[in-house]
């Protein structure tokens, strides 16, 4: 019940946020956020029945909601489509950071017994705390919009802002475009991307979620799995890290994740066919390499193909809500009762791999297939007004979809 209180929240609550912060300054509004969701966090420490709990969590979904989304959109104020791709794997990575950190952590906590709070409200309290220290330095680290940063030349400014006004991002316009808006609600590849995050996410959490769960299965008391979680968050931060580099190597971001949902499909095989925990155990990793890596490659293709204003903060609101409640379907299909082979998660997460897959073959298609019949017939914008052509997004005639 509080698992699910938290993902209808984050669902509900991230396309307001994405607009909030396309009419806000981000420095503020993401400090905002993260301060937020820190007192919601160490609010849980205080809860005493189920009912405080469900709420706690309910506000902490509603707190964050925009924050993975509000840092793409605002990743993308800075960088043009050829280098989104990279900065966003790195920022994806930093989960992966997060998690080798915390895993020792929060076992070290674990072990703590006090009069004043039993360990699990003490892992509340202290997490919540650094968090909201981080988010008090927020507004003096951020910057809002290239075009406005004090840390960068004159020269520099000119030159970003240029290369930003030629793909129609100019991220200081704080105008909300409702024919965007239309745009993105009605755009069946944001939906495509959507499917691919979903999937993505549902697979990904099977390590973030479940990691610890499934080492202690394997006969590992339960410190001990939650510290060796730190391992398998190390293989996903590489995984994360390197999507550029593999979607570089491979030729785009659709092979680099068709490549890593077949890395993860094998890993899933592995595990519903390994008998011997050691196996299984080596599944746990291979899968929680590759299966993250589709989880940032899709937001990051999804952004790179976005242009305007408006329909960035769209797709990348709608893609992350929608895409968030994957780990929420993983929730439920890992039971204890499975222990220790959990053949009915990895059977489902496995289904959902094979569907990202698929439907990143199709989008992929039907991309290529909008850019062969741009190249073929030039659309005609001479008529259009200067606010019409800034609100064709990536529908200009000029713009090509990368692959």
């Amino acid at each position: 019940m509080a698992l699910g209180a938290y993902y209808l929240a984050s669902f509900l609550f991230q396309l307001p946020s994405n607009l909030v912060l396309k009419t806000t300054r981000p420095r503020y509004w993401l400090s905002a956020v993260m301060f937020s969701w820190s007192l919601a966090t160490m609010s849980t420490a205080l809860v005493q029945n189920a009912a405080q709990l469900v709420l706690c969590r309910f506000v902490f979904g509603a707190v964050q909601a925009g924050y993975v989304s509000g840092c793409l959109y605002y990743i993308s104020y800075w960088y043009p489509r050829e280098q989104v791709r990279r900065r966003i794997g790195f920022f994806f990575a930093s989960a992966g950071i997060g998690g080798i950190l915390v895993g020792p952590l929060c076992s070290s906590l674990s072990l703590v017994d006090l009069q004043t709070a039993r360990s699990w409200q003490l892992i509340f309290l202290v997490i919540g705390l650094i968090s909201l220290c981080w988010s008090l330095l927020g507004p003096f680290l951020l910057h809002d919009y290239p075009d406005t940063a004090t840390f960068i030349t004159d020269e520099e400014r000119a030159l970003i802002t240029r290369i930003m006004a030629c793909q129609n991002t100019v991220a200081s316009d704080q105008r909300i475009s409702r024919r965007q808006v239309v745009l993105a609600l009605s755009d069946y590849k944001i939906m495509l991307w959507t499917i691919i995050d979903f999937c993505a996410n549902a697979a990904t959490q099977v390590n973030g979620l479940f990691g610890p769960t499934i080492i202690a299965g394997q006969g590992y008391p339960p410190h001990i799995a939650q510290a060796l979680s730190a391992l398998t968050n190390l293989m996903a931060f590489c995984g994360m890290a390197s999507i550029a580099f593999i979607a570089r190597v491979v030729g785009g971001s659709a092979h680099a994740i068709v490549i890593s949902n077949l890395i993860t499909i094998a890993g899933f095989v592995l595990a519903l066919g390994a008998s011997a925990g050691e196996y299984r155990l080596a599944a746990l990793f291979l899968f929680s390499f590759a299966s993250p890596q589709p989880a940032a490659h899709g937001p990051a293709w999804a952004i790179a193909n976005m242009q305007g204003g408006t329909k960035p903060a769209m797709a990348a609101a709608i893609t992350s809500a929608v895409g968030g409640l994957g780990p929420l379907a993983t929730a439920f299909v890992y039971r204890d009762r499975d222990s220790p082979r959990f053949a009915f998660g990895h059977g489902v997460c496995l289904g959902m791999t094979f569907l990202c897959l698929v439907t990143t073959v199709v989008l992929r298609m039907a991309l290529a297939r909008e850019n062969r019949r741009r190249d073929r017939a030039r659309r005609d914008i001479s008529g259009l007004s200067s606010c019409d052509i800034l609100d064709l997004a990536d529908n200009h005639p000029d713009f090509r979809y990368k692959l």
